[in-house]
């Protein structure tokens, strides 16, 4: 769940204004956002060459595609470097030809476009450098979505955080990320996002989430899952800092704090929350990371006590997190608690965890429920494979291999090789497809499927039927995002540059979210039933940016060798 999708209205501006120092502050943040962007592809009408925007490495396989409402034939360039468009891929959801264009051996450094007759796509850069402005951009989004102390904006909020809904005491919960566009804070994601940063190397922002963790398992038996919930969607529209929100406590004063039961939680509608391990296991994980060692230990020895997950609470609207496994959150905690004690019980702790986790069931799989299988990519499994034995190491290499394979049995069938779902949040499967694969190709040296981990990158940079970058405003001079489901493009016209959105879903999932109009839609002739994107603020279900999917991509492109 993105916690907006309970907005079943427009909602009005408050009209507030920022302070004059903030203001001055989000202004140097702030984007234009144009009808229409530079370096736009030309050509035809009828025929489309979709590139990654962002560009390539010199050894990445390069592979535009060349789409059509007609068959074609004849050649293509790049730069000196010309070849066949090869055979007719076939229909694909909005495009009834599709062709392969493969410029790998293209590897000088330099901006380039595809040519093919009069067509021309957007440009791209071969280079090593390629990639070098991304991952800062990624970090920007994250410190834009800061609760407690907002560095972009300049201003407080949240700083009466929270209420314990079931003792009704106030805790100390200020601090952490607010989860999407809407202002609720999740320790489903939140937890992962601090462990993935410090794996990242993103210390700083790490640490910042770190923080906000060490709270949230004030004793043995407690950890929260939640602050706040989906009433702060009614009107009116606020920022972070001017969040007026009465959760009964008075016009902007203390949020709830729900604390993880392990039994069904909601005042109306339920979650099927089923213990706390998925929750504790994973902070756990995270504050190892962090260096907290004895806090890791309570929070590991909860999970393991309340086996089972811990899930995101409803309140106005049936929509949470249903997240489903958890012996990877185990595995990881056990891990990280290994490498940091060198104590041999986490480790024999960790591999069996490990074969409890097997491999990632959701990969080869047309659909999946929302945030079933988070955070889609277990960590563990290479975490713990320098430290394993030989058998164990085999294990945990074919775990990853058979997940990986049933995905590349999807992604062959069809011309951008695509082998995920589309389902809420289809980035995330994207990106763990890919970071699996790199961590395979780390762990074992099998090279097999780094060509369809280039290929997901590239559909997250552009290479998809709507010729979007579903980074917002990456890279700033192609189409990428630009009218993003999040309040400070809303209400102040700021786009938050570096946030990962939603992505494509299929249609009958984005009909059944539908609750406001779209307006004129300028991605109309690439919609089909296989999926949807529309850049626009109403459309939460494909274009509200997530943490977690921008930590991911951080930590892709680390791991990229």
């Amino acid at each position: 769940m993105r916690s907006s999708a309970q907005r079943k209205m427009a909602r009005v501006p408050n009209g507030a204004r920022v302070g004059l120092a903030a203001a001055i502050v989000l202004l140097a943040y702030t984007n234009a956002l144009p009808e229409d962007t530079t370096g736009r592809e030309s050509g035809k009408p009828g025929v489309w060459i979709r590139v990654n925007q962002v560009g390539y490495l010199p050894d990445d396989p390069k592979i535009a595609v060349l789409s059509s409402d007609k068959p074609l034939e004849g050649s293509f360039s790049v730069g000196d470097f010309t070849a066949n468009i090869g055979p007719d891929q076939g229909t694909w959801g909005p495009f009834r030809h599709n062709y392969r264009l493969d410029f790998s051996p293209v590897r000088a450094p330099a901006t380039y476009r595809v040519r093919f007759s009069e067509v021309v796509s957007l440009p791209f850069t071969v280079g090593e450098g390629a990639y070098r402005d991304v991952p800062g951009n990624l970090l920007r989004f994250m410190q834009l979505q800061r609760c407690g102390d907002n560095p972009v904006t300049g201003e407080k909020c949240h700083q009466h955080d929270a209420i314990d809904t079931s003792t009704g005491e106030r805790v100390d919960l200020v601090g952490g990320w607010h989860d999407a566009g809407d202002r609720i804070k999740h320790i489903i994601t939140t937890s992962y996002c601090a462990g993935a940063l410090q794996l990242a190397g993103a210390t700083e922002e790490a640490e910042y989430g770190a923080a906000f963790l060490r709270k949230v398992h004030p004793n043995a038996d407690t950890i929260y899952v939640q602050i706040g919930d989906d009433r702060d969607h009614a009107p009116p529209d606020a920022l972070w800092h001017e969040d007026k929100t009465d959760y009964g406590w008075g016009p902007g004063g203390p949020r709830p704090a729900w604390p993880a039961t392990g039994s069904p939680e909601g005042p109306t509608h339920k979650n099927k929350s089923s213990g706390l391990a998925n929750l504790a296991g994973r902070t756990s994980a995270a504050m190892v990371l962090a260096g907290q060692v004895a806090k890791a230990r309570s929070l590991y020895r909860l999970a393991r006590a309340k086996p089972g997950c811990a899930m995101s609470v409803p309140v106005r609207a049936p929509y949470y997190y249903g997240e489903s496994t958890f012996h990877d959150d185990l595995e990881w905690a056990a891990t990280e608690l290994y490498i940091a004690t060198k104590e041999p019980a986490y480790l024999a702790q960790a591999i069996e965890h490990a074969r409890s986790a097997g491999d990632s069931r959701w990969m080869g799989k047309s659909r999946h429920g929302h945030y079933e299988f988070f955070p889609y990519v277990n960590l563990a499994h290479w975490r713990l494979y320098p430290y394993a034995d030989e058998k164990t190491r085999r294990e945990l290499a074919a775990f990853y291999r058979s997940g990986l394979e049933r995905v590349r049995q999807v992604a062959v069938k069809n011309p951008y090789r695509l082998g995920t779902p589309l389902v809420w949040c289809s980035t995330n499967d994207v990106i763990a497809f890919a970071t699996q694969a790199i961590l395979y190709e780390r762990m074992t040296g099998d090279r097999r499927y780094r060509a369809l981990a280039t290929e997901a990158r590239d559909w997250i940079f552009g290479r998809n039927p709507w010729g979007v970058s579903f980074v917002i405003g990456v890279p700033e001079t192609g189409v990428a995002a630009s009218r993003p489901h999040h309040l400070f493009h809303k209400l102040r016209n700021h786009l938050p540059v570096g946030g990962l959105v939603d992505g494509p879903v299929y249609k009958d999932i984005n009909d059944n979210l539908k609750f406001a109009p779209f307006g004129q839609d300028r991605f109309e002739r690439f919609q089909s039933e296989i999926g949807v994107y529309h850049d626009c603020y109403q459309d939460f279900s494909t274009n509200e940016p997530i943490i977690d999917g921008t930590v991911s991509l951080l930590l892709l492109l680390k791991v990229w060798t």
